[in-house]
């Protein structure tokens, strides 16, 4: 177990760390989160024994960390920097055999059986087995970084500390290395404690987070408990949004750009097209967040570009990128459109006695706001029609808050009446 117990300190005057405590216990991962100055490296170089804390006390295994001699502290702590230099050519695995070095005894220093099946062991389990005897300078930085894994783990630690490990990585090297470690958490019950900038990954890979604010714990919990909204968006001071991992409960947070000028800009009546006998269009250059209830192609999709009518308008248009196709059947078709606003667009199809409509709105919506909207949408058509509703969809550019529901669902009732009365769908 890895206990820290109200640890104070920094460089010099300057205190970084302000008083914080926590427990790791065997077989955890723990990540520290943190804006940049908030304490993370600090803590870790306390952890990790670099730095002496001003007062309070780290222990590993219930003895001060200071009290460790270092041949037996690398016996039971490795740590990986998030980029590490060499500056001679070593092969792959020389580098990974200095892992061992705090195993090796007398002036020799000389490399024993066990030392060899170690390292073919962790080269073998960190895929680097391949590259033994390439120089290390050979390597991509993802490969570099699963050797110096494999240099940590032929320390066989208990305790392995991370420094931000994934900063230089492509997405598949920061997959490949943090399910490497996950996995010595299960099957060793490696104890890991990791600073991580991307607070998504960390909440993907760690058990328990902590996170700091100004060099103290702000909060420290499962990933559920402190990625929320209101504690991220006041210790980052900024804006983010909450998403749901499709596999996973885990939550992960997306940032929020400031509208653009050029968002604000986009006239929405300009992107509306009746096609005769075929179906319609709508398409501008802005990303749409669109909700079908279109039966074969139902739900949320970021489309830029509406399509609806029979396979004929699907073929004309099959070069057009970035399109949801919403397919129907032949024959002859009514449109209506009630474009005059500039913020809410309102477009009807009739054909063969079923309705589609679809709304468009200069504006943001989350999706459950979306949902809610469709469903009003539906009620009002309904109060005023008989006709079926082949499908209905809603698509909004991403620019300012839209207005207050109240006044939102009255514009649009009316909205709706005139467009019926043009397709000639009113209930008499």
């Amino acid at each position: 177990m890895i206990q820290v117990k109200d640890v104070r300190g920094g460089y010099g005057e300057k205190e970084v760390i302000r008083g914080i405590s926590f427990n790791v216990k065997q077989g955890e991962f723990l990540g520290i989160l943190g804006p940049n100055g908030s304490g993370k490296t600090t803590l870790l170089k306390m952890i990790a024994g670099i730095l002496a804390p001003e007062s309070g006390q780290v222990c590993l295994s219930d003895q001060p960390i200071q009290s460790y001699r270092s041949k037996v502290l690398a016996q039971k702590l490795a740590v990986l920097p998030q980029k590490t230099e060499q500056a001679f050519s070593f092969t792959v695995e020389e580098t990974v055999q200095f892992g061992r070095y705090p195993y090796q005894k007398g002036w020799l220093q000389s490399v024993t059986k066990e030392d060899v099946q170690v390292v073919s062991r962790v080269m073998e389990q960190t895929d680097v087995a391949q590259f033994k005897n390439q120089s290390i300078h050979e390597l991509s930085g993802g490969e570099q970084q699963r050797v110096y894994l494999a240099q940590a783990l032929a320390q066989q630690p208990e305790y392995l500390l991370l420094d931000e490990p994934t900063s230089f990585l492509d997405l598949a090297y920061q997959k490949e290395l943090l399910d490497l470690i996950k996995e010595e958490t299960t099957s060793s019950r490696l104890t890991v404690v990791g600073v991580f900038h991307d607070v998504n990954i960390a909440s993907l890979y760690c058990d328990r987070l902590l996170l700091l604010h100004e060099g103290k714990a702000e909060m420290l919990g499962q990933p559920h408990h402190v990625l929320t909204t209101e504690r991220i968006n006041r210790v980052y001071e900024t804006s983010v949004t909450p998403l749901q991992h499709p596999l996973r409960a885990n939550p992960q947070l997306m940032i929020e750009p400031a509208a653009t000028s050029k968002a604000s800009s986009v006239k929405l009546a300009d992107g509306w097209r009746a096609h005769g006998s075929k179906g319609m269009t709508f398409s501008i250059k802005q990303p749409l967040r669109i909700l079908s209830s279109h039966e074969k192609s139902g739900g949320f999709f970021w489309k830029r570009s509406l399509v609806t009518g029979n396979e004929t308008l699907h073929e004309m248009l099959d070069g057009c990128e970035d399109s949801l196709f919403l397919g129907q059947s032949d024959g002859p078709k009514q449109y209506a459109a009630e474009d005059n606003e500039e913020d809410m667009v309102l477009y009807g199809m009739r054909q063969q006695e079923e309705l589609t409509v679809w709304l468009v709105l200069k504006g943001s919506l989350s999706d459950g706001a979306s949902i809610q909207l469709m469903g009003q949408l539906m009620q009002i058509i309904q109060q005023k029609t008989s006709i079926p509703i082949h499908h209905l969809c809603i698509a909004s550019v991403n620019a300012k808050e839209k207005e207050p529901d109240v006044i939102l669902h009255e514009r649009l009732r009316k909205k709706v009446h005139r467009l019926l009365h043009t397709l000639a769908a009113i209930k008499k």
